[in-house]
């Protein structure tokens, strides 16, 4: 071999080695598990400004006759006043509440038995802040010790009356009667707008 000749091992070799170099080999170190990484940012999402949603009630006034199914009972509901606000009910008030009261009637035409509760079953919707039915000791919407729509026989007719606490500053917007305090069979009378 001559000097300074390379055996042709070592050139294969060599040639070998800038090729492997050239195909995705890196001569940049791999970060070590010591090396900080910085930190996320979040950012903070954007602000939603929300707006009173002005109600208008839907369905037939105060005062019509709806009809619904609920469970086999064909009822025939009448929203026959809304009193509000309710004077003289000796119903127990949180500063700031109102009473009011529904006068209503229910027939069933059956051909099932119903049977459920009056302060389940009615309810009234405020323009503003929560309404729950209240006891009225006595009046012209006087709470009866058993509902009035407890254990209607087919062909029977009942009246009564269901008395709420409402905030001062709401509007009774809707009435409505839910059988067995259920959506199923929901029956709405509008009462009111906000922007009348």
């Amino acid at each position: 071999m001559r000097p300074g000749a390379l055996p042709a091992q070592l050139l294969s070799i060599g040639a070998t080695a800038v090729i492997l170099s050239g195909c995705g080999g890196s001569t940049t170190p791999a970060p070590s598990l010591s090396t900080p990484v910085p930190p996320l940012t979040r950012t903070a999402p954007p602000q939603v400004v929300t707006r009173p949603v002005r109600v208008t009630p839907t369905g037939p006034p105060v005062g019509a006759t709806q009809t619904t199914l609920a469970d086999g009972s064909h009822l025939t509901v009448t929203i026959i006043a809304l009193i509000d606000p309710l004077k003289g009910s000796g119903a127990a008030l949180l500063p700031g509440t109102r009473a009011v009261g529904l006068q209503v009637r229910i027939a069933n035409a059956g051909p099932e038995i119903y049977d459920s509760s009056a302060t389940g079953d009615f309810s009234v919707v405020a323009s503003s802040g929560g309404v729950v039915p209240v006891f009225a000791p006595h009046g012209i919407c006087e709470t009866p010790l058993e509902d009035f729509d407890r254990y209607m026989l087919p062909g029977q007719v009942r009246s009564g009356c269901v008395a709420f606490s409402v905030p001062d500053g709401g509007r009774v917007m809707a009435v409505r009667f839910s059988p067995h305090a259920q959506a199923v069979g929901r029956l709405t009378w509008a009462a009111g707008r906000d922007d009348d």
